[in-house]
């Protein structure tokens, strides 16, 4: 896995051996972040940036190249919190702009909405299998971590997209292979209106 833009551009980052007790990793794919980036890119200098489902960091770690001015990653395996601590300190990112929650999405999510803090952009990454996308997109919404002007992204599996119970909040769909990336805001006036 490599950076793709912004300062860091170019630098490798560590990922997780392959071990029999390690969880199946799905890292997010050059091409689709290449995308989400390439439409957050000019939003992106001095907000604050949520990693949900972490893994080794990849997208926060972006964001930050990218001028973010702070990112908190959230992922329930402590190797994999470590391993995302060991990207930061490689790219010699002060702790300042970054924090790690190493806990249980619910958790961490009810942890930030009772602290009151908004996020700009939310990236939300989870197990395909697991069908967690109504229980995100209910806490985000309820807990009020998006800032009116922000999006939440999902990436999800093409062949089954997740349905919101209002339509009104998908700013935009795309489709990569067998990866779908959903956009959305809670704010959106009516369905014609667009933030990215």
């Amino acid at each position: 896995m490599r950076i793709i833009g912004g300062k860091y551009k170019g630098r490798r980052l560590y990922s997780m051996p392959k071990r029999k007790d390690t969880k199946l990793l799905r890292p997010t794919t050059d091409r689709v972040k290449e995308s989400v980036f390439s439409i957050l890119d000019e939003y992106l200098e001095g907000t604050r940036f949520l990693d949900l489902f972490a893994g080794t960091g990849n997208v926060g770690i972006e964001a930050l190249s990218r001028g973010a001015k702070e990112v908190v990653f959230v992922e329930s395996d402590r190797r994999f919190c470590d391993l995302i601590r060991k990207n930061l300190k490689s790219l010699g990112i002060p702790p300042i702009r970054y924090r790690i929650i190493c806990d249980d999405f619910v958790k961490a999510l009810k942890k930030l909405g009772n602290s009151g803090v908004k996020f700009d952009f939310i990236y939300a990454d989870p197990p395909y299998e697991k069908g967690y996308y109504t229980k995100i997109v209910n806490l985000v919404k309820n807990l009020d971590l998006l800032d009116e002007n922000g999006l939440l992204m999902l990436e999800e599996p093409k062949k089954n997209p997740f349905l919101p119970e209002d339509n009104r909040w998908i700013v935009e769909r795309r489709h990569y292979g067998t990866t779908t990336l959903t956009f959305l805001n809670f704010f959106q006036p009516d369905v014609g209106e667009n933030n990215v």
